[in-house]
């Protein structure tokens, strides 16, 4: 396969070809299937964070088996036997899964793996000829095999080449791209250096090198603990370093916790409508239970109720991992604020061995400072020259880029993408400014305990022009906590409406899915895939606002084609998705809230928001409230055939 077997022209270009993509794949061509669509993807197979070469020995998901699964093809379907009841799902049959599922619904002919989208660029915006995209291939990782797995490959090159197309969707995910090791000294740093994405890939190499017997592990989050736990139970010494100034160690969770008696699966916990109430959520009366949100968000007992519950969920983590009771080194792993506050940064604890026991047998030293810079073969930590640590390698679990990794050309559209940017010109910065502050001021009037929540985010947090003189107070002392506004070069968040379509892109021909992060990732996919379906192709019921009290800077004209109905025309639209954005930044300032849409007990809200937009039934136990309270949690199967069940409400609706 070369550059010139690429077609110059393709109805739909999806970019990602992981379980995102696919599935808008999926979801496109089963609503019309003459559709032409291709899918790029810059790695050696398709899968995304689990494409073969990133699933190293003893990689495993977070879910456990009836969890990870399409609501249309459950995994026993494709992997009979590859995983019981009660075990999490290894990395391997995770991609084998996706495969499967891809093989199923004969997309891997639309597949192109190997080539990086480089720009993007609207052709002909007045004639809405849609995208040129400028891609590059990449070289195949030459550890997987290729003749046998059907997987596609390129050959490397450092030719670029063009080719257009009606509709993007752009599915990179937020994992695709880490960070740089910005370390002072980390190019002269002697030792193998690497990030949480290299890691996975050379995992194999390190771990049976003779000459690599101490590791170092920067970062407190979930890839730091994986990474822990693979040396460790490999034999090799680690030190753990946890930056004493970022956001600490991330909650780890059982996968089953007992809240009172009753023994609950942590992953089911958060899709049980009940749950749901006790999160502060901007868009949480979607679920259609506004009275009983009212209640636990509005009223001294049911703020009593939720600070309690939050209280007691995050204690009963703690004592139920042991983080008190098994000595001074595990005790290090304590996170720093409560469990209410992490979003996705609270995880499962997926693995075989209890990992602590190799704090406390000393196999692993935990140190809570961060690293002032590499010098040698030397780790230098803030304190002094005499604190140091050598090792024979380092590992940099330290986050992702959270932007789409492609350049959108001009950057003067990227206010009006709503992409992660530092080009936005004076005007669309005071725009934004003015709309986030209002954003504010409605979040914390609704609700009122997110104002105490902790003030750690590093993003710039805008002080709102507020005339509720409490409000402004409250908003205030944050900023007085925070450090100084972003650096120009630094990334402005997300700003997507519904996390999915440009703010302002009246062509309807753009759309990114799966920047955010949550449980329930295969279900969400499959949801949004349909909203972005229909969205692009002119299909939503008019969607619901989420303010209750739009503020005056909105314009108050007509609804238009254009800009979705929602309450109002482009002004609108745009403090809508202020509103969105802006919340996670005050509800989950320990997770990643400030940069994109980050939840867990908001789910279910989510899904109800889309299925709302999408006119489908929100509410699908059957027996009214009595199913949606009493029916237990939700699961990919209450989702079943959901494609068709709006095709067929478009054709009763026409009709």
């Amino acid at each position: 396969m070369t550059m010139a077997d690429l077609p110059h022209h393709t109805d739909v270009l999806i970019i990602g070809a992981g379980i995102q993509g696919l599935v808008a794949a999926k979801t496109y061509l089963q609503l019309s299937p003459a559709t032409s669509i291709l899918i790029l993807d810059s790695q050696s197979s398709v899968g995304g964070v689990w494409a073969k070469e990133n699933c190293y020995p003893g990689l495993k998901t977070n879910n456990q088996l009836g969890t990870f699964e399409f609501t249309d093809f459950g995994l026993l379907d494709a992997c009979p036997g590859a995983v019981k009841k009660g075990e999490h799902i290894p990395g391997e049959v995770a991609y084998e899964f996706i495969h499967k599922y891809a093989e199923k619904f004969d997309l891997l002919k639309r597949v192109r793996l190997g080539y990086k989208a480089l720009t993007a660029e609207h052709v002909s915006v007045e004639k809405n000829e849609g995208w040129k995209v400028t891609i590059i291939p990449t070289p195949g990782d030459t550890r997987v095999p290729k003749a046998d797995s059907g997987d596609l490959t390129t050959l490397p090159s450092t030719s670029t080449t063009t080719l257009t197309a009606s509709k993007l969707l752009v599915c990179t995910g937020l994992t695709s791209t880490p960070l740089p090791i910005s370390l002072l000294g980390s190019s002269s740093y002697i030792p193998p250096l690497l990030n949480s994405h290299d890691f996975r890939r050379q995992a194999p190499d390190l771990f049976c090198s003779p000459t690599i017997n101490h590791v170092a592990i920067y970062g407190g989050g979930k890839s730091a603990y994986d990474a822990v736990y693979a040396f460790a139970t490999r034999g090799k010494k680690v030190t753990w370093i946890i930056r004493e100034s970022g956001h600490g160690p991330s909650y780890m969770a059982p996968s089953h916790i007992y809240l009172g008696p009753f023994l609950c699966w942590v992953e089911l916990l958060v899709t049980r409508r009940p749950f749901g109430w006790l999160s502060p959520c901007i868009w949480g009366d979607s679920d259609g239970f506004g009275s009983m949100r009212r209640f636990f968000n509005n009223t001294r007992i049911g703020h009593f109720i939720v600070k309690n519950f939050w209280k007691k969920l995050g204690g009963d983590v703690i004592a139920q991992t042991g983080l008190r009771e098994k000595g001074p080194e595990v005790e290090k792993l304590m996170p720093k604020e409560e469990a209410m506050w992490y979003g996705t940064g609270v995880s499962i604890m997926n693995y075989e061995e209890d990992i602590h026991r190799y704090l406390q047998d000393g196999t692993v030293k935990v140190v809570r400072k961060d690293v002032e810079r590499l010098e040698g073969k030397k780790i230098i930590l803030k304190g002094g020259a005499s604190e140091s640590v050598e090792a024979d390698a380092m590992i940099c679990s330290t986050g992702w880029r959270w932007d789409s990794g492609i350049g959108f050309l001009p950057r003067s559209e990227h206010a009006n993408l709503g992409i992660p940017s530092a080009e936005y010109t004076p005007a669309q910065t005071g725009q934004w400014a003015d709309l986030e502050a209002q954003a504010d001021l409605e979040i914390l009037e609704r609700f009122p305990i997110l104002g105490h929540g902790p003030s750690v985010s590093k993003e710039d947090v805008t002080a709102p022009r507020a005339a509720n003189p409490s409000i402004a107070a409250t908003m205030n002392e944050k900023l007085k906590a925070e450090p100084e506004k972003q650096k120009k070069e630094q990334l402005t968040p997300w700003r997507l409406f519904r996390g999915i379509a440009p703010p302002a892109n009246p062509q309807r021909d753009l759309v990114f899915l799966g920047m955010m992060s949550s449980f329930q990732t295969i279900l969400r996919d499959e949801v949004a895939a349909l909203w972005a379906y229909a969205y692009l192709n002119d299909a939503l019921a008019p969607p619901v606002g989420l303010s209750t009290h739009p503020p005056s800077l909105v314009s108050s004209e007509q609804p238009t084609k254009e800009f979705g109905n929602v309450a109002g025309s482009k002004n609108n639209w745009l403090y809508e998705t202020a509103l969105f954005s802006r919340f996670g930044r005050w509800r989950y300032p320990m997770g990643y809230g400030a940069r994109f849409p980050d939840f867990v007990f908001d789910g279910m809200a989510y899904f109800d928001l889309l299925m709302g937009d999408l006119g489908l039934q929100r509410w699908r136990k059957g027996w009214g409230w009595l199913g949606e309270v009493f029916g237990g949690a939700y699961l990919p199967g209450d989702y079943t055939g959901l494609v068709e069940e709006w095709r067929r409400s478009r054709e009763e609706t026409s009709t």
